[in-house]
């Protein structure tokens, strides 16, 4: 029969211990208690210990007390065979692990340890065996006068070491303050009215040549010799011709949102080559742009590099200020984007190109 509520055997021993010295485990051996004086640590620590119990192993006990059966009885109330029963498995159990293993905790005891010889040895607990004689009883402090001495000269050193830094840094602290406020004191900055007027001055005058310059370069724009790459949605604001322009019509500056009518007395304008302009296709109203404010030079030289890969549809045309370099002509809108597509996958040149409405 196998007790239900089982009590370990560490805590069987464990209670055993409070009333007796001895106490025989059969198979393994006893746990013998002895009892320590009360004692004084030393001036170092200063500490005084109560006195307490301390736990011991001997192997060599071997003579079954009949204590540990008999709590086993008392504790599930039964025979002394059932009891003797239960405290076998118990051991079997705990001498098992202790092979398997080769130590076993007997909690608030110690632990057992199997050596290679099957000796057994035992570490015990620091604070010692349970003793209920003692409770209560703990360490305190007592400190010798000349420890508490000896504490407090070095606690005052400590004290007098810190506020000697502390002053030697606020001293460093008030010298680099003063050495500062003194540098600045001996900073004067002057400034010679004479050269401060002359740099005024220069900053005007930079200032007008840059104007005039942006002037200048507004006015002349139309003769820049560098090919610019259009930008359709401002172009479009700017220009609206109504017509497919003509020789006739080229002569005479057009007048639109972006340009101011030419003076009546204003000196006639060169007159524009046909060649510039060549005949319209009948019905022509779109045609691809692939340069914007160019001169007449350099429209001329990017047309015969065209002309020499095979696209020989360029033609250079003026209206007023606003110079284009156009190429071919189409009927409507579709037909021109499908053209610029194809000619985009065919010369870098249609990269940038866009499409006007003539």
């Amino acid at each position: 029969m196998y007790l239900c509520g089982m009590i370990s055997i560490a805590r069987h021993i464990e209670l055993l211990l409070l009333e007796h010295d001895c106490v025989i485990v059969p198979g393994l051996g006893g746990f013998i208690t002895n009892h320590a004086d009360a004692r004084y640590t030393g001036e170092e620590e200063g500490l005084f210990l109560p006195p307490y119990r301390t736990i011991g192993f001997n192997q060599q006990l071997q003579v079954n007390d009949g204590l540990l059966v008999q709590s086993y009885m008392a504790a599930y109330d039964t025979s002394y065979p059932a009891a003797n029963l239960q405290m076998e498995k118990d051991l079997e159990k705990m001498m098992n692990e202790l092979e398997m293993k080769g130590e076993y905790e007997l909690e608030n005891i110690g632990i057992i340890k199997k050596g290679l010889n099957q000796n057994i040895s035992f570490i015990s607990p620091e604070t010692g065996a349970l003793t209920p004689s003692l409770y209560g009883l703990y360490s305190y402090e007592m400190k010798s006068l000349q420890r508490v001495i000896k504490e407090k000269d070095i606690e005052q050193n400590l004290q007098a070491a810190a506020s000697m830094h502390i002053a030697q840094q606020e001293k460093e602290t008030s010298k680099k303050a003063a050495e500062q406020e003194t540098k600045r004191g001996d900073v004067t900055i002057h400034f010679n009215r004479r050269w401060l007027d002359v740099g005024i001055a220069a900053a005007a005058a930079v200032l007008l040549f840059f104007c005039f310059s942006y002037l200048v370069m507004n006015q002349t724009n139309g003769n820049s010799d560098t090919i610019v790459a259009a930008f359709p949605t401002m172009d479009k604001v700017a220009i609206k011709p109504a017509k497919p322009a003509t020789v006739q019509q080229v002569a005479t500056p057009a007048k639109n949102e972006a340009e101011k009518p030419v003076p009546a007395k204003a000196e006639p304008a060169k007159a524009i080559e046909a060649e510039e302009i060549p005949a319209q296709v009948e019905n022509a109203r779109f045609a691809i742009v692939l340069a914007t404010y160019v001169s007449q030079d350099n429209a001329e030289k990017f047309i015969k590099d065209l002309a020499k890969e095979g696209l020989s549809e360029g033609r250079y045309v003026k209206n007023g200020k606003v110079s284009r370099v156009l190429y071919s002509e189409y009927a409507d809108e579709s037909a021109a984007q499908q053209a610029l597509n194809k000619l985009r996958q065919q010369n870098a040149a249609f990269a940038e190109a866009w499409i006007l409405e003539l």
